[in-house]
């Protein structure tokens, strides 16, 4: 192993979460034709309460562990370090084994959380049985978390990238092949094939850590224990203010985030409801906004994903050492990459929602608008998450949160009025909740921005030169998408054709942006004169 710089973790980090979840995107194709609508619902709601649960267990305290390893090193603190690690490992066993049993005894409560009063569709019974089934990969996927976030905080970025596509890979061969023998084979009740399926999290975390346990063992010597500054280690009660201090505003915000995804979730069931739609479509449109449109939006999630994992140290070394500038390049370096990539990449799923969506999950009358305006949403969302990592690396992270909380209140007050309101105005209602999470997740973006701006006088213009740069290359992009699709009209098929039509539309688009955007530098300035010059000569074309 080698340690790996910033943009280099970042482009790791990318390119092992994208490979990640275009995996999972496109399993989802065979999953979903195996446990069907009803299926897809029960998944759902499970899997909901479980990210809320997981945030709970593993969102601060790995990244924590991650900027506190990274702090220690550069100080030449070598015994506080691993010190940190045994702490945060005791601390995640607590955490969830609190939550495995919790999820245990409540699952049933939980269940009627979700349905209420609804009589039709899927049962309190069903949902209780999946929630139960998912609670047993508490039990190790902390532990995974951990493991990565100690790598990641020595600079080796590599290994925890290439652990989560082994993860997803074990995982989805394990998701189908269990679920396809559960239901098809054995013809268990769709349920069972849902509950083996929520289990294939644990199997896979367990491949992944396997691999991490030897990659850090068969390269032990590169992780200094000993030496440094220190004879002795800091005592228990620093490390663990040292911890929670970084910790403490990434679980609640992380955890705010999820209760929001269960409130936003049941306020579209509510509104739905209210509003006489069946209870079998208000089910299964809020299990498509809640997580199959999600799975599909990763594509763009994705990227901000891959930034967070590799920021954090940086900036918190850099921070560590007073390196102003290092800091502020860092995070102009990180939006840049946001806008240039997730940008063009939301534009051309905006223009082909209903196709996209249908070659995932089939013909839907709710999936394609869903996808146009969550697409907007994770945009916004992306942009939000690294500047709040940043903010967090920086010992800011009460500003984060309270930000957060703000746009979550804004998103969930807004909830309800916006889908009586888009009813009210011929438009569908359940499209009122995405907008209420673009208004939401603007003013989180916006007063993060503010803040970043008081605290530490960070310039926007590098960011809002990337902006005005990429703003015509996107424009032009989807004129000539747009030519083409009319040229060429998308096929009403979900088989190979329509994929070989999205490879050319998303060839076309490419082939209009990337010289553009290379041209007018935006490229030199997000990923790097020298990284940018690396990959021109192994395509044979000139530097800049």
């Amino acid at each position: 192993m080698h340690k790996n710089g910033f943009v280099e973790g970042a482009a790791i980090a990318y390119i092992a979460i994208v490979i990640t979840k275009l995996m999972g995107a496109v399993y989802n194709i065979p999953f979903y034709s195996i446990i069907g609508d009803k299926g897809g619902i029960i998944y759902s709601y499970a899997y909901s309460i479980y990210g809320l649960f997981l945030d709970i267990s593993t969102s601060g305290i790995p990244i924590a562990i991650s900027i506190v390893i990274s702090e220690y090193n550069s100080l030449g603190k070598f015994r506080s370090k691993e010190k940190a690690y045994r702490l945060g490992l005791r601390v995640v066993l607590g955490v969830s084994l609190a939550a495995f049993l919790f999820l245990q005894v409540f699952s049933r409560q939980i269940g009627g959380y979700f349905l209420k009063d609804m009589t039709e569709g899927v049962s309190v019974d069903e949902i209780a049985f999946a929630v139960r089934a998912v609670s047993y990969c508490l039990l190790i996927v902390p532990f995974l978390s951990m493991k990565r976030g100690y790598l990641q905080g020595h600079k080796f970025l590599a290994p925890p990238s290439q652990s989560q596509v082994i993860e997803q890979l074990v995982r989805i061969l394990f998701v189908l092949g269990g679920s396809y023998i559960a239901v098809r084979v054995m013809h268990s009740d769709v349920t069972i094939g849902v509950g083996v399926a929520l289990i294939g999290a644990a199997v896979g975390a367990v491949a992944a850590q396997m691999y991490l346990l030897r990659a850090h063992y068969t390269n032990r010597g590169q992780f200094p224990i000993r030496g440094g500054t220190e004879r002795r280690a800091d005592p228990t009660g620093k490390i663990l203010r040292d911890i929670f201090s970084h910790c403490a505003t990434l679980v609640l915000v992380s955890i705010t985030m999820s209760v929001y995804n269960l409130v936003d979730l049941k306020m579209l069931l509510l509104g739905l409801h209210k509003l006489s739609y069946d209870d079998e479509v208000a089910q299964l449109v809020s299990s498509i906004a809640s997580t199959w449109i999600p799975k599909i939006c990763m594509i763009i999630s994705a990227l901000s994903i891959g930034l967070t994992s590799s920021i954090a140290p940086f900036i918190a070394e850099n921070y560590a050492k007073g390196k102003w500038k290092s800091v502020n390049l860092k995070i102009n370096q990180a939006m840049g990459t946001v806008l240039a990539v997730s940008v063009p990449i939301g534009i051309g799923m905006i223009i082909f929602a209903e196709p996209v969506y249908r070659l995932f999950y089939g013909e839907s009358l709710y999936g394609g608008g869903i996808l146009q305006l969550a697409i907007v949403v994770n945009v916004l969302g992306s942009m939000t998450t690294v500047i709040s990592m940043a903010m967090q690396s920086m010992n800011r992270g009460k500003s984060a949160c309270i930000f957060t909380i703000i746009g979550v209140i804004i998103n969930t007050a807004l909830d309800l009025p916006l889908i009586y309101l888009f009813d009210a105005m011929g438009i569908p209602a359940y499209l009122g909740a995405s907008a209420a999470s673009i208004v939401g997740q603007l003013v989180t973006m916006l007063l993060l921005l503010a803040s970043l701006k008081r605290s530490i006088d960070f310039s926007y213009r590098p960011m809002v030169s990337v902006i005005l740069r990429t703003a015509p290359a996107a424009l032009l992009m989807s004129v000539v998408v747009l030519v083409f699709k009319r040229l060429w009209p998308v096929t009403q098929g979900r088989g190979i054709l329509l994929m070989v039509q999205f490879a050319a539309y998303g060839l076309a688009g490419a082939l209009v942006y990337v010289p553009m955007t290379y041209r007018s530098k935006v490229l030199s300035d997000v990923f790097g004169k020298r990284t940018v010059a690396k990959v021109c000569r192994k395509l044979g074309l000139r530097k800049e």
